[in-house]
């Protein structure tokens, strides 16, 4: 089986997705060949080191900004202003119609709505009939994710479906089988173990994370987290790809003691034996605490999608949000202390899980292929 998946490098939930899908194709068949692209990279190095670059320092800059963009295009009924440009460009795509041709997929799967888009005109003029899935990597469903030329789009969860719906999808179309997270997840693991294995101690534990990107008021959360917190907690923070961040907590004279990591792949074992999560609502990130039945605290969204996650979230009784960072010790100090707050949390956790999300999608596609 050939399965060709399309992403875009912004940001770390989308490649994450496609790295999950993967891994969990590669359980069912090891001789399935899986091909993730970078889409605008394969297109034109320079208009991806332009949009992708543009996009990243305005999330960093001036997010505000990429958030009007995103509120101003998430209409119902749908706008279609993107798709005009990839109609009136479609002939930039030929080396992405090349590589469909040389690797002749059975299907295409989209991480991101652009390649998804851009796959879809070389369908709509008949240089390809390849079924072609969108996976949606957040709690809502934006419309440049719904197109007449996708066969199937997955979203998170079932009470996700009227929004696809409202927003212009084809009810039949979409399947609310997860984002899809590494297949790790789905594995329980023995807490001695990992506290072993990590070295960690059997306590209470407050897990801080920024994101792959690691970005968010990090330092100034984990004092308060520090000032708050006696000995009978542990403090651990993961700063992602940030090299300067984790440079700088080392450093930092928080008090206490707290575990720092840098860009790892044991987050599963993490949250697993974590009481607390403090995070950016990043979609992969937030689908993967589900998964572990671990409340959250969302700090720090991005203006558009992350928003709309934080939400999804709170409305649906798994998170906590809090507005402004300065008021952030507030409202972690009664949730600590209010048990009946974080087991009602956990429960909403596992209404809202889909620990199996990859398998499940995998067998979809083999199912629907084969």
């Amino acid at each position: 089986m050939n399965i060709l998946i399309l992403s875009l490098d912004a940001g770390g939930g989308h490649f994450a997705a496609s790295s999950a899908l993967k891994t969990a194709f590669l359980q069912k068949d090891p001789q399935a060949k899986v091909e993730i692209i970078d889409t605008l990279k394969i297109i034109s190095p320079i208009l991806d080191r332009l949009a992708v670059g543009t996009y990243l320092k305005a999330i960093k800059t001036v997010p505000f900004i990429y958030g009007l963009v995103y509120d101003s295009t998430d209409k119902d009924p749908p706008t279609h202003f993107s798709r005009t440009i990839y109609e009136k460009f479609y002939f930039a795509f030929f080396k992405l119609y090349n590589i469909i041709t040389q690797l002749n997929p059975d299907v295409i799967i989209g991480t991101h709505p652009s390649p998804v888009d851009m796959v879809s005109q070389l369908k709509k003029r008949g240089q390809i009939n390849i079924p072609i899935i969108s996976v949606v990597t957040d709690f809502t469903i934006h419309p440049y994710w719904i197109n007449d030329y996708t066969d199937y789009i997955i979203v998170h969860h079932e009470n996700l479906v009227y929004e696809a719906v409202k927003k212009g999808a084809v009810e039949k179309k979409v399947l609310p089988l997860g984002i899809p997270i590494n297949p790790s997840f789905s594995i329980s693991h023995e807490k001695k173990q990992i506290l072993a294995e990590l070295n960690l101690e059997d306590k209470p534990t407050i897990l801080i994370m920024g994101g792959s990107l690691g970005l968010g008021n990090i330092e100034d959360i984990v004092e308060m987290v520090c000032r708050i917190c006696d000995e009978s907690y542990q403090i651990i923070v993961v700063a992602g790809k940030n090299k300067t961040l984790k440079k700088s907590l080392e450093g930092g004279a928080f008090g206490k003691k707290i575990r720092v990591f840098g860009f790892i792949d044991f987050i599963d074992k993490l949250m697993e034996i974590s009481n607390i999560l403090i995070t950016k609502p990043g979609g992969l990130t937030c689908a993967e605490a589900l998964s572990r039945k671990l409340p959250m605290i969302l700090i720090s969204p991005i203006p558009g999608q992350e928003e709309r996650n934080t939400f999804y979230l709170i409305n649906n009784g798994a998170a906590a949000y809090v507005k402004n960072v300065d008021s952030f010790d507030i409202v972690f100090n009664q949730i600590i202390k209010n048990p009946q707050r974080l087991e009602h949390m956990k429960l909403a956790c596992t209404f809202l899980a889909k620990p199996n999300s990859s398998i499940e999608i995998v067998e979809f596609i083999r199912g629907m292929v084969g």
